[in-house]
């Protein structure tokens, strides 16, 4: 095994879960021939399975004790729910101790650290209630509403864990600085992409999303789509996206060539896009060209830029549209310190927004404005990337800019000398993305023919956190 290659995985449970939660992940793993040697470590919390008759409490000094042993040598960190959560807080304490750094810290179906877990606050309900939240909204099981054996061996676990996540307080530190690599459920309700990418925020080192299909605990459900995305990108650590000159070359030196002889960084091997695929790409404006390359004859693509920044997408030959906004841009949308749309929107966007998206905007909360506008004006350029083809943006509008998405464009069938194919703007969908980067806050959004699409993103490291 490569000196410098992750030899332990460790694997930090979602709330009430125990060890077994990563038995079918475990075996995934080892059955891959991608990851050799390495040792996948579920970390048991008291309280249950085999600590079962310990009361269901820890610390997360307790739990970094674990892992310190393991620190002389790459390692690894995956948390689900709960568990990434306990993850990222176990690097920064072992960043505390000087101790080395995980390789990498995955992190699934979690709210980013910064933000509060809406779940936890059922915790407070009646244990009816609490059950049925947990069945209903985070794939919980069903058998909880109805064994009362279950129920009370599960119930002390649960009330416990979701305790700790409701009082569970973020304290700002720097960045950490190995990469993060995170992953979402395409079916999940309680934390989808848009939330996963607030993850981009709380690393130095790099930044990758992966979607997979699947609910909210997918880790247990599809264990062996999640192993191969981990054997892959622990495959090719070493060529995490970089976005500046020596860290690229480093990448070259693990990458595949191409028919032409020429190097290209690794991302996952996945070309081109799957039909119900969604890749994004954002990094300095002078690195796009290389990712574009990559696609080039393989997918339908398209480019963004903003502040020195630029979006790319590819997906399957159905089209793309793609637009980058900063959220500085919504300042400068909503009129600057006066709050005045004519000092603002009116100059900026008055040839992009229909009648009734500007009225939505002026009938919003001052402090909203801007970021309607903001929202309005991405949508509205990712709509015609994708399939504008000289048509009238302001005939075209979407219904609800506070609706979180996705969105779907109506269209005004306008004058009889007007275009007569604008409705062919109505299949497009809109996702908005947040995007966190160390320029600043940005809005991406893209056009895409599909209902869903699972999305996989990445960012490069200097690109994290400011």
């Amino acid at each position: 095994m490569d000196p410098g290659t992750t030899r332990t995985l460790f694997c930090l449970p979602y709330a009430g879960g125990g060890a077994g939660a990563y038995t079918g992940l475990l075996r995934a793993l080892s059955a891959l021939p991608a990851v050799p040697g390495l040792t996948v470590v579920p970390v048991q919390l008291p309280g249950r399975e085999s600590r079962i008759a310990e009361p269901p409490a820890f610390t997360i000094a307790e739990i970094a004790d674990e892992v310190a042993p393991a620190t002389d040598e790459p390692y690894a960190l995956y948390g689900h729910s709960m568990g990434a959560r306990l993850a990222f807080e176990v690097v920064r304490e072992l960043r505390r101790r000087g101790l080395r750094g995980p390789s990498r810290l995955y992190v699934g179906g979690a709210h980013p650290p910064d933000r509060r877990v809406p779940l936890a606050a059922a915790v407070d309900l009646p244990d009816d209630a609490f059950v049925d939240q947990l069945v209903r909204r985070s794939g919980a099981l069903p058998e909880l509403r109805d064994l009362p054996e279950l129920r009370e061996l599960m119930m002390p676990v649960l009330r416990s864990d979701f305790t700790w996540i409701k009082n569970y307080s973020f304290v700002p530190e720097p960045a950490i600085d190995c990469p993060i690599v995170a992953f979402t459920g395409l079916d999940d309700g309680e934390v989808g992409a848009a939330d996963m990418l607030g993850w981009a925020r709380h690393t130095i080192a790099g930044f990758r999303l992966r979607t997979l299909r699947g609910g909210h605990l997918f880790v247990k459900d599809r264990p062996a789509e999640l192993a191969e995305l981990i054997a892959t990108d622990l495959t090719n650590e070493h060529a995490l996206p970089a976005s500046n000159g020596h860290a690229r070359r480093k990448a070259d030196e693990h990458a595949q060539p191409e028919p032409d002889g020429h190097a290209l960084p690794q991302q996952d091997g996945r070309l081109p896009p799957e039909p119900d695929e969604l890749h994004l790409w954002l990094g300095p404006a002078d690195g796009h060209a290389e990712v574009l390359r990559r696609y080039a004859g393989r997918a339908a693509t398209g480019t963004s830029h903003a502040g020195g920044l630029t979006l790319v997408g590819a997906a399957d030959g159905g089209g793309i549209g793609v637009s980058l906004l900063r959220a500085l841009d919504a300042f400068e949308l909503d009129g600057g310190p006066d709050g005045g749309l004519d000092g603002g929107l009116d100059k900026v966007s008055r040839d992009e927004l229909s009648d009734d998206e500007r009225e939505q905007i002026e009938d919003a909360a001052e402090e909203d404005r801007g970021w309607l506008a903001l929202r309005a004006v991405a949508a509205k350029r990712a709509l015609m990337a994708a399939d504008g083809h000289g048509a009238d943006p302001t005939r075209v509008g979407f219904p609800d800019l506070a609706d979180p998405g996705p969105w779907r464009a109506q269209c005004d069938p306008g004058d009889p000398g007007g275009d007569p194919g604008l409705d062919r703007l109505a299949r497009w969908q809109v996702v908005h993305l947040p995007l966190h980067t160390s320029r600043g806050e940005a809005l991406g959004a893209v056009a895409v023919p599909h209902d869903r699409v699972r999305l996989r993103f990445d960012m490069p490291a200097a690109e994290q956190a400011g």
